[in-house]
């Protein structure tokens, strides 16, 4: 497998791995967090691979002692490289250059803190499963955005739009923190989504515990939520109702992990809004009257061909396809 055939965030996903497992305080729940990193996807393990091997083969290089003083002179404020008198070490890092991955695994593994994000994302219709370098396990939906900083002493990540499924490695030295719009929520180890709406953002809990907080000051703007629970972010900094989940909206909540859209007894047009999410193609009421027409039933999201038929053959829906115009219309038959 070549090198550029790796994604970038896998690459600096094994190069944290790589140098965290250089530490001497690096435990037995990290090592075992990096081989269900590792074994996740046989492109976590070429990176890998490839990082061990570049490390390796610049054994000799990181010993010399001009290079090592280039690296410490480099881990000094950047401000003070401005100096003539600094001007002698670029020599010696241009000639790491050859070796800039295993110098920046050098470096992280001296500087503990400020490591920089990795950007993961999603396009229209896709859905990926992520295993964080804590060995946390994220379901990014369709048409999302997330930003992750995780280093041994802190678990931040924010979700840019879309849809995020957690499952949280307990750690209660590093609490696990998801930042959306002007809140955040927060916990140590569990299951939970968040969902970021054109008007709010919605927090599930599935299991365990976290606690959610809003930008507001003053009373209402933080609660904790119990497995069964949600809440929204709203966009005035402030939490809204905490309500219960039926058991249709867990299951729901749960199917589309999977690649299904699991609905009772949901609005036509609550359906289709979700559907489209999924698909270049899309659907479109043509006749309004059907938008409260109860549907029910487990659909493969963006499946548009499929569901159609079934509204056909279900609901005595019309479903007529327009390839030109990329969407299909309903309407009463």
């Amino acid at each position: 497998m070549t090198t550029t055939s790796i994604p970038a965030e896998i690459h600096a996903a094994a190069q944290q791995w790589f140098a965290r497992l250089l530490a001497p305080d690096c435990n037995e729940l990290e090592h075992a967090a990096f081989n269900r990193w590792r074994a996740a996807s046989p492109l976590h393990d070429a990176a890998y691979r490839e990082v061990a091997d570049v490390w390796e083969r610049s054994a000799g290089l990181r010993e010399d002692p001009v290079i090592a003083a280039a690296l410490q002179e480099a881990m000094r404020p950047a401000v003070r490289l401005n100096r003539p008198h600094h001007r002698r070490w670029w020599p010696a890092l241009a000639a790491a250059a050859s070796v800039a991955l295993a110098a920046t695994v050098l470096l992280w593994a001296l500087m503990p803190r400020d490591v920089l994000g990795i950007r993961y994302a999603t396009a229209l219709g896709e859905q990926r499963t992520i295993v964080l370098a804590d060995g946390s396990r994220v379901v990014l939906d369709t048409d999302s955005e997330l930003l992750a900083q995780i280093d041994k002493h802190t678990r931040h990540l924010t979700l840019q739009h879309g849809q995020a499924d957690f499952e949280v490695q307990h750690d209660t030295t590093r609490p696990f923190v998801v930042h959306v719009g002007d809140g955040s929520v927060t916990a140590t180890g569990t299951h939970f989504q968040v969902r970021v709406g054109e008007s709010d953002s919605i927090v599930t809990l599935l299991q365990g515990q976290v606690l959610v907080a809003a930008g507001a000051r003053g009373p209402g703007r933080s609660a904790t939520l119990k497995p069964g629970e949600r809440i929204a972010i709203e966009p005035s900094g402030r939490l809204g109702a905490l309500q219960t989940v039926s058991e249709s909206e867990l299951a729901s909540a749960r199917g589309w992990t999977g690649g299904n859209l699991v609905v009772k007894a949901w609005r036509l047009d609550a359906v289709v809004a979700e559907m489209n999410r999924y698909s270049s193609t899309k659907l479109r009421l043509g006749d309004p009257t059907l938008a409260s027409v109860p549907i029910s039933g487990v659909f493969k999201a963006g499946d548009q061909k499929s569901f159609a038929l079934a509204l056909e053959y279900g609901w005595s829906i019309d479903a007529s396809q327009r390839p030109a115009a990329g969407e299909i219309v309903l309407t009463r038959k």
